[in-house]
């Protein structure tokens, strides 16, 4: 029996297992590239629409979200459209890669599903290798179906080639980072440290990205996502990125290849300290044995955020820059007045990044919550249970961790952010003031706490909608991110949470909205409980047996 023994038959029942995932991934991203280019022929037409938008996609606020524009005076819509899309789209597409890859090896690891599948007559490395083809599969997928919708929607100035250099350099920047989510399933001994692990050297990459586009370009191809913006698909079509991408990822399956066969089944290569023979005496209850269990991820998206709120913070100085170093408008509007919309453009950018900083810091708490659907499924609560424990307690317990999480993270974010700019700043009177910091805090903590009793009202009456909550998120951030840009109807931006309140700090707070959104998220919370403590418990350990039986 070799290594790759059964893939196949392993491969087609990842597929089975998975495929509303990956049609849900494929249509949502491939609709997302297919409605935006629609969009971009009626609002993006005639060079005095172009010529507007180029001189914003110019300012170094723009270029550490979208990356560089660096197109001459006679742009095409498709390069404009190429110049907003591309970087964000591959985001979102590794975010799928980083997904699947853990959930296609580590998690099923740590459910037991790989123990009872190696039982069998299965080799070594199927596991791993049936959840490269599903990367490889789905990825190819939507980039196929990206160039083939491109061409189909003529953006002016589009080419055929660019439309295939978009799409496969697409699906190469999600496979990459989905062989890299299968390296750190090897490393990490748990789904949670793994995923923790992919996202932090995804992280680590759009920070290098970032940085390096605003102060140093050159240095951009030290960053897999910077190869992303390489491409540059409909002004001088480059392949170098998609070689690189290759060998990047055959490098990472290759080393996830070797170490899947030297570590233990359950085990990680980073080992693990063993802990105390006896528990310490904050470890008296279920909460805090939830925090003893998470406090390392916690921690590590305090950082992550942190870090990332410290690099957005250090480009304050040169947001200004257009104003600065125009000595006639110094002269014209005099130095005051010149602070001043100097501390205008930090305020608008400052809370674009605001928006930013919430809904990544939404992710742990609401990642923490549907952990005790997750805890109960896989039957790690029964031992909880069996103590005089009551669900009140435990959901309270966990949606309460969930809040506390979410605010550590924005405040490590949002601290980051202006700290870092404002001690970068040249003129001090520029930058964010002690209100303006509390503003940012004040308006983005109702949105987190109504998003988490989403979440919560879902773990408690509907477990199996943990999906439509994760899809809500992400819709309301992407029409308040992309809505101006995209000329959205007010309609579709006010269905998403991040519009019910004015852009913090930019404007004043609704103390009236901030109320009845923190109301809203307490009933949701309240209907989440009372449906917890009276539905049945979670019980899918048959289904793993039933699997094996299949094969």
């Amino acid at each position: 029996m070799g290594p790759f023994t059964q893939t196949g038959q392993l491969t087609r029942l990842a597929l089975r297992r998975d495929w509303w995932r990956l049609l849900l991934w494929g249509v949502s991203l491939v609709g997302l590239m297919m409605a935006v280019a629609a969009k971009f022929a009626t609002i993006y037409g005639t060079p005095a629409e172009i010529a507007g938008i180029t001189q914003a996609l110019k300012t170094p606020a723009i270029v550490a979200l979208f990356g560089p524009f660096r197109l001459g005076t006679h742009a095409t819509t498709a390069q404009v459209f190429a110049n907003e899309m591309l970087l964000f789209m591959a985001l979102i597409q590794v975010v799928m890669s980083i997904s699947l890859g853990i959930h296609a090896t580590r998690h099923e690891e740590d459910t037991g599903i790989t123990e009872l599948l190696r039982a069998h007559a299965i080799g070594s490395l199927a596991p791993l290798q049936a959840a490269v083809i599903e990367l490889t599969l789905i990825n190819l997928s939507i980039g196929i179906l990206d160039a083939l919708g491109l061409s189909l929607a003529g953006l002016p100035g589009a080419t055929w080639l660019g439309n295939w250099v978009i799409g496969l350099g697409l699906a190469a920047s999600g496979w990459v980072f989905g062989m890299l989510a299968l390296l750190s399933a090897q490393l990490a001994d748990h789904a949670t440290s793994a995923t923790g692990l992919a996202y932090a050297l995804f992280g680590l990459s759009y920070l290098v990205r970032m940085l390096t586009d605003v102060q140093a370009p050159r240095y951009t191809w030290l960053s897999p996502l910077g190869w992303v913006e390489k491409l540059a698909p409909y002004q001088q079509p480059r392949l170098l990125p998609l070689i690189l991408f290759g060998g990047l990822g055959l490098l990472c399956l290759g080393s996830a290849s070797v170490w899947a066969q030297c570590r233990d089944l359950g085990a990680g290569i980073l080992t693990i300290r063993a802990g105390r023979a006896t528990a310490a005496r904050a470890l008296r209850g279920p909460i805090t044995l939830l925090w003893r269990q998470e406090y390392r991820v916690i921690m590590g998206w305090v950082l992550g955020i942190t870090v990332l709120g410290a690099a957005y913070g250090a480009v304050f100085d040169t947001i200004g820059d257009i104003l600065k170093t125009n000595p006639t408008m110094q002269q014209v509007f005099g130095t005051n007045a010149l602070h001043a919309a100097n501390h205008q453009l930090i305020l608008t950018y400052s809370s674009t990044i605001a928006l930013v900083l919430t809904a990544v810091a939404s992710i742990p708490g609401l990642q923490l919550i549907f952990k005790l659907y997750h805890d109960d499924l896989s039957g790690w609560l029964d031992a909880l249970y069996a103590r005089p424990v009551s669900r009140q307690r435990l959901l309270l317990g966990y949606t309460g961790s969930a809040v506390t999480t979410s605010c550590l993270v924005f405040l490590g974010g949002w601290s980051g952010l202006v700290l870092v700019g404002n001690f970068s700043l040249t003129h001090a009177a520029d930058g964010l003031t002690w209100s303006e910091f509390l503003t940012g805090v004040a308006g983005s903590v109702p949105v987190m706490a109504l998003l988490l009793g989403l979440g919560a009202l879902v773990v408690g009456a509907w477990p199996q909608g943990r999906l439509v909550v994760w899809g809500y998120l992400a819709y309301a951030f992407i029409s308040q991110y992309l809505g101006n840009l995209l000329q959205l109807p007010h309609w579709a931006k006010s269905l998403g949470v991040f519009d019910w309140l004015p852009t913090v700090p930019d404007h004043a707070i609704n103390w009236v909205t901030v109320s009845w959104e923190l109301g809203l998220a307490i009933s949701c919370g309240l209907i989440g409980l009372g449906s917890y403590v009276r539905r049945n418990l979670q019980s899918h350990g048959s289904q793993a047996f039933h699997l094996i039986f299949t094969i």
